[in-house]
């Protein structure tokens, strides 16, 4: 008796170009060059914007303790002083009272070593001017060269004059200064008692103002 066949069924391979597979269109691929750039073009700017805010922010926050700093500075040397001997543009000359040490005795008068000229010169520095003796002077070469003014002196050119004398010599307090002026409450200013002093800085080309009030606390005028 012959074997009977038995045919089992063979699955087909499949057949790809059915499934509608494709690759992008040049089309397609530019709109999503596109998005992805002002995407990245955004992100920029954004960024950007976020460190120039921060950067005025530390800017604005240097620019306020340096006006406080100098405000401070000129506040104090001002509000412990004798009187004002003179004030102008771009200088105030004042007395700091008879020294409390020294070579020289009290005698009501305005010595080299007592007078302090604050003052805005040429360049924008603002510079206060003391008096300073070499370390190797005696006393006896301190009195001699302490002068002793009249109080009818005209202070700015007594301090002009004590400038070339090479003991009168600046610290610079701030730079990029471009005016000060003085308001007083009396005249002639060796009688004030109070002061108002603006100071105007040069801030990367923007003008800032410095408004500072003083009250001499025990002001007199010099003999």
């Amino acid at each position: 008796m012959r074997a009977r066949r038995v045919h089992f069924p063979v699955a087909s391979p499949p057949d790809y170009r059915k499934r509608g597979c494709r690759a992008l269109t040049l089309v397609e691929l530019m709109i999503g060059l596109s998005v992805t750039a002002v995407t990245a073009a955004i992100l920029a700017v954004l960024i950007n914007a976020t460190a120039a805010g921060t950067n005025a922010n530390q800017d604005g926050r240097r620019l306020l303790v340096r006006m406080e700093a100098l405000k401070s500075s000129i506040a104090d040397e001002l509000t412990n002083a004798r009187c004002i001997l003179a004030a102008g543009s771009n200088y105030i000359v004042y007395w700091t009272g008879d020294a409390s040490t020294g070579p020289v005795l009290p005698n009501n008068a305005v010595n080299l070593y007592e007078m302090r000229l604050l003052e805005v010169d040429s360049s924008g520095n603002l510079k206060l001017y003391t008096t300073n003796w070499p370390a190797n002077f005696s006393d006896v070469s301190k009195i001699s060269a302490n002068t002793t003014y009249a109080a009818t002196s005209n202070w700015y050119s007594a301090c002009t004059t004590a400038k070339s004398g090479g003991y009168f010599t600046p610290a610079v307090l701030e730079t990029n200064v471009t005016s000060m002026s003085t308001t007083l409450d009396a005249s002639p200013a060796t009688k004030a008692e109070l002061a108002t002093i603006t100071i105007t800085l040069n801030d990367n080309g923007s003008p800032r103002n410095v408004l500072i009030g003083v009250s001499l606390t025990n002001s007199s005028a010099p003999w």
